[in-house]
């Protein structure tokens, strides 16, 4: 099984969205996050790079205008 670190904008402990990570839906502008737990957190934003194999995510934050 292969679970993921999700990060906002840059891959640092500041920037953690969610751990465990284990589904990843694009939809309608957003990113939605589903872990190990079932819990899910909805982005709005993309998906700018997703490495399975280091195991982590991140995730462009669209910022209002």
């Amino acid at each position: 099984m292969c679970l993921s670190t999700v990060y906002k904008n840059k891959k640092e402990e500041a920037c953690v969205i969610m751990r465990n990570v284990m589904r990843i839906e694009c939809r309608d502008d957003c990113v939605i996050l589903t872990d190990l737990m079932d819990r899910s957190a909805v982005i709005e934003g993309e998906l700018v790079e997703a490495n399975l194999v280091d195991g982590f995510v991140i995730v462009r934050e669209n910022i209002p205008a």
